[in-house]
């Protein structure tokens, strides 16, 4: 039926029905037609989980001659952590092996033992780019190409990518961003992601499986990349209190803070913010088999610390709302295939911790 349609009332349809990022690639395939009316709408809205389609499409995008109007965008290479830690065994084998060859040399004046240390950060400089090389130039293709006209970007990589996205990428329409590892932060100098005017919607998840922690984002990350950001949200917030001192100081409360860290690392965020969203994870779960865990109990510590510390945070600054760690909010893929489809960034009442801070 649709065959019989004017090529722009297709046009037309097939634009809301592409923003999934899944069914443009079922459209080819109905037909002739339909393939080439749908051809510019089967790409405003993309979605690539695994490096396998991230690097695919890369090398699409690098050869292809259209020109693509991509305005969505969800990258999840981000393995599981025990798939990352079996790629990771695989590619330190060198380094294992350098070590063994180290064991064997006891004398700590052996010119054989600085050889073999040097061997070892050799290995270890080669595993991580074999980790990460592939990985990051795929996602850097990719935002190059789609950078012009991109407005909503969800990005999760696992951490040996998130450290090699070092070149600068230019994003000048985007409007929502969330990130699920490093990116756009670099190791020692300034974000990757050129600062961006229309960007004012900031979603940080915090992991403890990546090369940085979400408080690094304090030092010239925020502000940096988004000088206009009106809705800032941090999620799943660990057991590192200092995220929280560091947030009240970015927020102008440094003055009424107890703590001895240095505030001086921390920039203020945009005078433009106008509600900033927390969630901690999850509270944790004593996994280990003995009686008594130091270990559990320092984390278990740190994360009430934590949870007491942005209610007295979310006291303080109305700006603040403070979720329940285990709020039904949608995350991951359905969050960004809502804020795609124009949801609202809302929360239900049921959702917010009321709690006094006194009570943690």
């Amino acid at each position: 039926m649709l065959d019989k349609f004017p090529p722009e009332l297709c046009a037309l349809i097939f634009d809301f029905a592409c923003r999934d990022g899944r069914t443009g690639l079922a459209l080819s395939h109905v037909s002739r037609y339909i393939r080439n009316t749908s051809e510019l709408a089967r790409y405003t809205s993309i979605a690539l989980v695994g490096q396998a389609q991230i690097i695919a499409f890369a090398q699409f995008v690098e050869h292809t001659h259209l020109k693509l109007q991509t305005r969505y965008l969800f990258v999840n290479g981000q393995e599981s952590k025990q798939e990352l830690e079996s790629i990771a065994y695989e590619a330190f084998a060198g380094m294992r092996k350098a070590e063994r060859n180290m064991a064997l040399l006891l004398t700590p004046d052996d010119e054989k033992l600085r050889e073999a240390e040097e061997a070892i950060g050799r290995e270890v400089t080669n595993a991580r780019l074999l980790l990460g090389r592939d990985g990051a130039s795929a996602v850097e293709t990719i935002l190059r190409a789609l950078g012009p006209t991109l407005e909503i970007l969800d990005i999760a990589v696992n951490e040996y990518v998130a450290m090699m996205l070092v070149n600068p990428v230019s994003l000048p329409h985007l409007v929502d961003l969330t990130t699920r590892c490093g990116f756009p932060l670099r190791p020692s100098d300034v974000p990757v992601l050129e600062p961006t005017h229309s960007l004012r919607y900031l979603h940080i998840v915090d992991s403890p499986h990546q090369w940085l922690r979400v408080e690094i984002f304090f030092g010239k990350g925020i502000s940096y990349i988004a000088p206009s950001l009106t809705h800032l949200q941090l999620s799943r917030l660990h057991n590192n209190p200092v995220v929280v001192y560091y947030l009240g100081c970015a927020l102008g409360h440094s003055e009424n803070s107890e703590d001895s860290e240095d505030s001086d690392y921390v920039t203020q965020l945009p005078t433009t913010l106008e509600r900033v969203v927390l969630k901690p994870i999850v509270e944790l779960k004593h996994e280990c088999g003995c009686e008594s865990c130091t270990a559990y109990d320092d984390a278990m510590e740190n994360y009430h610390n934590v949870v007491r510390r942005a209610r007295r945070l979310r006291d303080t600054d109305d700006r603040v709302v403070l979720l329940k760690a285990d709020s039904t909010r949608v995350e991951g893929f359905q969050e960004w295939l809502d804020k795609v489809e124009g949801a609202a960034c809302v929360w239900d009442t049921k959702d917010l911790d009321l709690d006094s801070a006194e009570t943690e």
